[in-house]
């Protein structure tokens, strides 16, 4: 297998060869217990997949199944493996078809691929989605049956024999071959296109692959066998052996087509459903007529009573490695939900009969499996462990590495701090001219830097420490593993294609889109994600897919709606399609929509209605505002002078300008409504506090409304150090906050005691009283409905009100373009302004105190999201102890 130095280094962790030994243990083991794997970042993640796969491979010849919650992660993770010289399948989700239409079997293909592959021992692992690996497929008995072998010299072949077996292999005869899943027959030559195959040339070279291949027949004979070109015809690789599987997952076997027939007569008999007869009249008519059937998903168990799924192609004691268990539960339930819901749906419509409602096994069937096998859960905190008994737990200290691919001084500063350190660098560079180039750029600043060369004359074990590698055909997510002392740094940007990314589950060519569209293009898409159809309304993307209509073949985009309906609409028809941002969009229990009746048209009628209700609302708002005179604040003094003069920075010119314009308008006797707008980290805070101050002076009282308990606590504490020097009351209303403390809050905000308050949507509680508001601050107002921010200024009367965002959402922003409200743009950073750089570790107060006091050295600020809501007062204590001199936000919440 490949060497790969940068996912090598995690060998010389010790929490890795114990991990390794336990692995090992299990999978000898009678009955054996589940492993948890915890502390590792994304980069040391890959790297221990990686090098976990090949030495088990070593002793193992058996595939490991890894699962992932997502399948762009399925995507992402094969591309890496297969990167470091790993030969990865992967096993896509089914996408059951319950009509006799015409469509693409290309993702049918790759499952077919898969477990041929698993079968035949072609692949170290196999990446899947829980909800694929527990859907119904073909037994391995069938499928090892309906695999064709012809070997030259001495298979014989009757034309027509062999045209009725692939038939019954689910390939379909054509004039020509273009495609997987097709065969041809003119005269002696026989033309096959295998949906996957074992090729083995005269040399005895083999390969699986999927080719169209040619036989020349001399009576019965093989006179000539190759792989040839569709393009061009022309043969290319001349072959000794072939041997090929099934074009469909599905097969009937040999009186299966009267067992269907009898099954759908049978049920014909029993159904009233119009609409139902139909169907199963079209679909005795298909068997009697000897045509393909594509509807057969429906009859899955009757054809396959074995109910057999993906692991079941796995032996016991296998390796198996889950990623965000929790997650992968999550999504199992979710799956269920989609299915029961499509199984409703399609008995309603009287579609299915109930005793063929089955379609995939259940999280029960995946614990029973897991149970015997040799299992690695890769969690955070044993996340969706609870009740589990573990065999071993291992915890790595890691740390996660943003990419440098555009601050050498950053770049340079950590070298420097490594080498001082004693630790192995090693140095992830775009390409070879990249690699080349940093060494140049290192060498001019004094760092020493090796080029890794072809022969790659360093392994992970043999680097001395304090050198630095530059390399660049590893690529890999930067990591730090404290322990060992090694770090993988990285220079390629994390959103370049091929480096961290994957665009599609399975390549293919695509248009060129003209234009700006709702969706830009088929890569701003994914399979499973949820769009909305102007006319058809909510339904789930399948994918793409070639269909051939009145004799025409192009690619058309497939739209799951409730129950069996499909809408296939033609890619330049892509413009009438958006994704779904509603409720529930982020669990994936939503509910599609219904073909026919007025279900969408209904629902779109109830928002039309409802947004002119919110409209005259908010035109009786603003124009109940205009009229009514607003609070004028007086002019600056000498407080305000001082309060500003505290800042420790220079202002931006897009700073002062916004600050001027906002003390305007709350000099004037007509309420405020300005829009501050800014990106993450112009300084739209120190506007704000300087607006709030001035409200202060003016003895009014300040309102700060943000959508999260987070972001509440960070306002608390950066007004808190900069309001305390000027005798301002700040308070805070939140979930972080007892009942007991936010009753109190209430009655010194009732009795005006407390002059400025930070809150959640508790905010806009019945139970708020305020004694004289002044100024209203919404923080993220995206983030906000209509209803809730214009709730707190009626509560609240006419008062000024500053919103602030980086991403003002379209109904804002029209009213900010067109007068209604007034704007300000940040525009320019601020000078000197340090990157965002984020960390990932275990909670380890030695190593997490070294990293702020790291951090704070470069000038940067700190913000730190603690799990354990329980200890969050202690874990802020011990580092305000630690760190006196540093403002340090600690929260409670996960990245």
């Amino acid at each position: 297998m490949t060497k790969t130095i940068a996912t090598d280094f995690v060998r010389s962790d010790r929490e890795y060869s114990q991990l390794l030994r336990a692995i090992e243990q299990s999978k000898n083991a009678r009955t054996p217990l589940p492993t948890l794997v915890s502390g590792l970042c994304e980069g040391a993640t890959d790297a221990v997949y990686a090098s976990l796969l090949k030495d088990l491979r070593r002793t193992d010849k058996r595939t490991a199944l890894l699962i992932f919650p997502e399948e762009k992660e399925c995507v992402r993770m094969r591309s890496f493996l297969k990167r470091q010289g790993l030969e990865v399948g992967f096993y896509v989700g089914r996408d059951l078809t319950f009509y006799n239409i015409t469509a693409s079997h290309e993702y049918e293909h790759e499952r077919l691929k898969v477990l041929s592959g698993i079968l035949d021992g072609k692949y170290d692992a196999i990446v899947t989605t829980p909800d694929a690996a527990l859907s119904y497929t073909i037994p391995p008995e069938r499928l090892i049956s309906a695999n064709t072998v012809i070997e030259y010299g001495k298979t014989t072949i009757e034309p027509s024999e062999l045209a009725v077996r692939l038939i019954s292999a689910g390939y379909v005869r054509v004039e020509m071959v273009d495609a997987p899943g097709q065969f041809a027959l003119r005269g002696g030559i026989f033309d096959i296109y295998p949906a996957v195959a074992r090729f083995t040339d005269i040399d005895g070279n083999s390969t699986m692959e999927t080719a169209p291949f040619r036989i020349e027949l001399f009576g019965d004979e093989i006179d000539r066998m190759e792989i040839f070109d569709v393009e061009t015809q022309r043969m290319t690789v001349t072959l000794d052996k072939v041997e090929f599987s099934p074009a469909r997952e599905i097969l009937l076997g040999e009186n299966g087509r009267e067992e269907l027939r009898g099954a759908i007569s049978s049920w014909f008999a029993k159904s009233k459903d119009a609409r139902a007869m139909e169907e199963m009249t079209a679909e005795i008519a298909a068997i009697d007529a000897g045509a393909e059937l594509n509807f057969l998903d429906k009859y899955l168990t009757l054809i396959y009573p074995e109910r057999i799924c993906l692991l079941n192609y796995f032996a016991r004691q296998s390796s198996v490695f889950l990623r965000g268990t929790a997650a992968i539960y999550d999504r199992i339930k979710a799956a269920e939900w989609h299915l029961n819901q499509t199984v409703e749906e399609l008995l309603a419509g009287g579609t299915i009969a109930p005793k063929y409602t089955d379609y995939s096994k259940g999280a029960d069937l995946l614990d029973l499996f897991l149970d015997g096998c040799a299992t690695v859960h890769f969690n955070s905190l044993g996340q969706g462990m609870s009740g589990k008994k573990m065999g071993a737990m291992f915890t790595f200290r890691t740390k996660h590495m943003v990419s440098y691919s555009e601050n050498v001084e950053l770049l340079c500063e950590d070298i420097e701090s490594y080498r001082r350190g004693g630790y192995k660098i090693y140095l992830v560079a775009e390409n070879e001219a990249a690699a080349k180039n940093i060494c140049g750029i290192l060498c001019e600043r004094g760092i020493s830097a090796l080029v890794e060369s072809d022969n790659g004359e360093f392994s992970a074990e043999d680097l001395p420490k304090n050198t630095l590698l530059v390399g660049w055909k590893n690529q890999v997510k930067g990591y730090e593993l404290t322990t060992p002392k090694i770090a993988v740094l990285s220079t390629v940007p994390e959103n370049r294609e091929g480096a961290y990314t994957a665009s599609s589950k399975l390549k293919r060519k695509k248009k060129k889109k003209n234009g700006t569209e709702t969706i830009l293009s088929y890569n701003d898409l994914e399979v499973g994600d949820f769009v909305v159809h102007e006319i058809h309304g909510i339904g789930q993307y399948m994918g793409i897919e070639n269909l051939k209509v009145d004799g025409v073949s192009r690619d058309y985009i497939n739209i799951r709606y409730a129950g069996s309906d499909r809408l296939f609409l033609p890619t330049d028809k892509l413009d009438m399609v958006s994704k779904y941002i509603g409720a529930h969009s982020d669990d994936g229990l939503v509910k599609l929509s219904k073909f026919g009746g007025g279900e969408w048209n209904r629902a779109k009628s109830r928002a039309k209605a409802a947004v002119k209700d919110i409209a005259k609302d908010l035109i009786k708002l603003y124009a109940e505002r205009e009229r009514r005179p607003g609070y004028a604040f007086p002019p600056d003094d000498d407080l305000q002078a001082d309060f500003e003069a505290a800042f420790e920075y220079d202002e931006t010119d897009g700073q002062l300008a916004a600050i001027e314009d906002i003390k305007e308008d709350m000099m004037r006797s007509t309420p405020m409504d300005r829009l501050l707008c800014g990106d993450v980290g112009f300084g739209k805070t120190e506007v704000a506090m300087r607006a709030a101050y001035k409200a202060v002076l003016g003895g009014k009282q300040v309102a700060i409304l943000v959508p999260t308990t987070i972001l509440a606590l960070q306002h608390f504490q950066t007004l808190t150090s900069r309001m305390r020097p000027f005798s301002v009351n700040v308070d805070m209303i939140s979930r972080f906050r007892t009942p007991k403390q936010q009753a109190h809050s209430l009655r010194k905000l009732k009795r005006g005691e407390t002059d400025i308050i930070v809150g959640t949507h508790r905010l806009i509680g019945k139970d708020i009283e305020f004694k004289d508001l002044g100024l209203l601050i919404v923080d993220e107002e995206q983030r906000f409905g209509v209803t809730q921010k214009e709730k707190l200024k009626q509560m609240a009367g006419n008062i000024d009100v500053l919103t602030l965002t980086a991403t003002p959402i379209p109904r804002t922003l029209n009213m900010a373009m067109g007068g209604i409200r007034d704007i300000s743009v940040l525009d320019e950073a601020p000078g000197d302004r340090l990157p965002v750089q984020t960390y990932v570790l275990e909670y380890d107060e030695l190593i997490l105190i070294e990293a702020m006091r790291r951090e704070l050295r470069r000038g940067g600020q700190i913000f730190y999201l603690y799990n354990f809501v329980e200890s969050i007062d202690s874990c802020a204590a011990k580092i305000a102890k630690a760190i006196p001199e540093a403002r340090i936000t600690v929260a409670h919440g996960k990245m």
